[in-house]
């Protein structure tokens, strides 16, 4: 895999600051997700600051007033502001690509504008959280502030490879180009409306939480009813599309970097849908509820990768 080797090995200072910046981004997915799990989100119930402060406390005596300490969890309190430090720390490295983006203004205008888009959606993203806080977790913000943050995810993605595309350009028969382009274009589609539709089936689940608090975890899934059926049932649909993806590159050379990433990428939607399945039936763990999402995240980041690959490879006789 001579072109992982070249991804991890980037010519210069832009492309390591963006593949650093794509890291971080996937780290700050993960704590949003065990965020989520925890049931933190509100562990800091005002924003920019927590309880009223720069630092939350450890201990509930020391909360300022009006906070009643009857409702602080160090541990909650802490998860969520964890969370709003790496959020910090991924602006800090988007405002860090976008100034060496800047050097591609006359060069490559692509680079460029993605490093804009992605500052201009990380600002929004955090105002985004804000309103979050403020709402008290209102379900549909909640999906909008994944959504965004699987853009911020993508777009960076797209930044990175664009700046070393030529390293990374493959070689591909004229034959299939054409047809694994559309197919892995609509899985890309479908993939995306199968994590929206996971954050959908989240949102409700935090719905029944509330409501029906008599309800045990594990009853959960049981009430979100058609929505779950839906998402089970779609997830063989991206399943068929990936392997449909799969047999159309299988006739290349065993070391193609496009056909690693349809191998990665079945890989990746089998270990969904059992973590789907573990999720349904053992009583929704927190711990696969953040690797379901994370796993998302790293699927939807495969495909959109071979998907740039194929648009800009070389075509072969």
């Amino acid at each position: 895999m001579n072109w992982i080797a070249t991804v991890y090995t980037p010519a210069n200072r832009f492309q390591r600051t963006a593949l650093w910046t794509l890291a971080i981004t996937f780290f700050l997915i993960f704590v949003g997700g065990l965020v989520r799990a925890a049931g933190a989100g509100l562990g800091c119930p005002d924003w920019p600051r927590c309880f009223g402060l720069w630092i939350p406390p450890i201990r509930p005596e020391s909360l300022p007033p009006p906070y009643d300490p009857a409702e602080f969890n160090a541990i909650k309190t802490w998860l969520e502001y964890v969370n709003r430090l790496v959020g910090v720390a991924v602006g800090l490295f988007i405002v860090a690509t976008f100034v060496g983006a800047c050097r591609f203004v006359r060069s490559d205008r692509t680079v460029f504008g993605g490093a804009t888009a992605a500052l201009v959606l990380v600002l929004y993203q955090g105002w985004l959280g804000g309103q979050v806080v403020q709402s008290g977790l209102e379900g549909w913000m909640i999906s909008l502030h994944m959504v965004v943050a699987l853009l911020i995810l993508n777009v960076l993605l797209f930044t990175a490879y664009r700046s070393q595309r030529d390293r990374l350009r493959v070689s591909f028969p004229a034959a299939i180009r054409r047809k694994a382009l559309y197919v892995i274009s609509g899985l890309v589609v479908i993939s995306f409306v199968q994590i929206v539709l996971g954050s959908q089936i989240r949102e409700a689940l935090t719905h029944i939480s509330s409501t029906y608090p008599e309800l045990a975890r594990g009853e959960w899934i049981e009430e979100v009813g058609l929505l779950d059926m839906i998402h089970r049932s779609y997830s063989w649909l991206v399943l068929g599309g990936a392997i449909w993806f799969y047999r159309i590159v299988k006739p290349l050379e065993q070391a193609h970097a496009v056909k690693d990433l349809a191998r990665l990428n079945n890989s990746v939607i089998v270990v969904q849908i059992l973590m789907g399945a573990g999720l349904a039936y053992l009583g929704l763990p927190p711990v696969l509820q953040i690797f379901h999402l994370l796993l998302a995240a790293l699927m939807i980041s495969v495909q959109f990768l071979a998907l740039l690959m194929l648009a800009h490879a070389k075509v072969a006789s």
